[in-house]
């Protein structure tokens, strides 16, 4: 296995295994017994800086700081909330049944049907307001710009975006801004190469 793939396996690990709820008693349902709840996973797009050389007064040796070997593809990016918007959950998975997600997962394959990604926000603002969710491939290609509609004073709205146009393997993201342009969260996929 690749480092890269190591590396996504464990972004994937920690965010499946950070199961939690909202503040809000959810009730169960057949879809809510299918799939646990992960906590949110917020990253950033914005490109890391590389480390430089750290100097250490003599008489001790000038250390110079390696890069690591795979650097930091999408470092952790702490939201509060944004305008009044916080997202409580979001992850991205293979359906969405009686309005919550089934089977979230991180790696899909070009020959499954659509790839979701399911956002539960709250929305502490007296106004209604847009994300705009795009997803992201290797490369850059850009598919999406779907609208999703969060109505005003909402504590729990959930809703989803997906996409079918997800044919090139490699590592995806998928993004959601406000209709300002700002970084809500990002969270990775990977779409492997079928056999």
């Amino acid at each position: 296995m690749s480092i890269k793939h190591n590396v996504i396996i464990a972004v994937a690990a920690i965010a499946l295994s950070s199961i939690g709820c909202s503040e809000e008693p959810r009730k169960d349902n057949e879809a809510t017994k299918l799939a646990p709840t992960p906590e949110p996973v917020f990253t950033s797009t914005l490109a890391t800086t590389k480390p430089g050389p750290v100097v250490v007064d003599p008489p001790e040796p000038v250390v110079v700081q390696k890069e690591p070997a795979t650097p930091e593809i999408f470092p952790e990016l702490s939201v509060e909330s944004i305008d009044g918007v916080t997202i409580q959950r979001f992850l991205t998975a293979s359906a969405v049944m009686k309005r919550e997600p089934v089977h979230p997962r991180s790696n899909f394959v070009p020959s499954d049907e659509k790839v979701y990604a399911f956002v539960e926000v709250s929305n502490a603002s007296k106004s209604a307001k847009r994300l705009l969710v795009h997803f992201i491939g290797p490369e850059g290609k850009v598919s999406g710009g779907i609208q999703l509609e969060i109505p005003a004073a909402v504590p729990r709205w959930r809703t989803w975006a997906y996409t079918r146009h997800f044919d090139v393997p490699g590592l995806w993201r998928v993004e959601i801004r406000n209709a300002e342009g700002e970084l809500l969260g990002a969270l990775p996929f990977e779409v492997e190469a079928e056999l």
